[in-house]
């Protein structure tokens, strides 16, 4: 049965391109993430974010490395050394999970942003491929896209677009 209607889809969409001019555009949305200026906010506000977070890692990292020093002093009585080793101990539990946590928020924060730029760039893409009179626009990262022409590359249009609808919501 799937094979059935595997061939009956394939001679449908055939038969639409025998009758029909077929143009196929191409979208890197990752060039439009690097190139845009809501992508280049959205990339340094990430970038601001992970920033902050690397500083508080170290931060912790310093204080686990001054308690191992000092858990390892030879002038420390067995109840003192005992209580910086648990005291160290914390520590390590804290600065596991602030990695944990700081990882699961930037990955939230990137899939927000993102997914903002995603949703702003729809309509955006339908618009350029109405435009030039495109039949069907591949995504370049998803699509399995090995090679293709540059002339079907609609990146920069969009890219345009993008930007200009930014400026004109400012």
């Amino acid at each position: 049965m799937k094979k059935h209607l595997f061939v009956i889809v394939g001679l449908v969409v055939l038969g639409t391109f025998a009758f029909a001019e077929f143009k196929l555009g191409i979208i890197n949305p990752q060039a439009v993430l690097q190139t845009s200026v809501k992508g280049k906010e959205a990339i340094e506000r990430l970038k601001s974010m992970s920033l902050s977070k690397q500083k508080k890692y170290e931060s912790l990292q310093k204080a686990i490395d001054t308690l191992e020093k000092e858990a390892l002093s030879p002038a420390l009585n067995p109840d003192a050394r005992e209580k910086k080793n648990q005291e160290l101990q914390t520590k390590r539990v804290e600065i596991k999970r602030f990695a944990e946590d700081a990882q699961k928020e930037s990955m939230e924060a990137q899939q927000k942003e993102f997914g903002k730029i995603q949703n702003d760039l729809m309509p955006l893409i339908e618009r350029v491929a109405k435009e030039k009179g495109f039949t069907l626009i591949l995504d370049l990262n998803t699509a399995g896209v090995t090679y293709f022409d540059p002339v079907i590359d609609i990146t920069e249009m969009v890219v345009k677009a993008y930007d200009a609808q930014s400026a004109s919501a400012k």
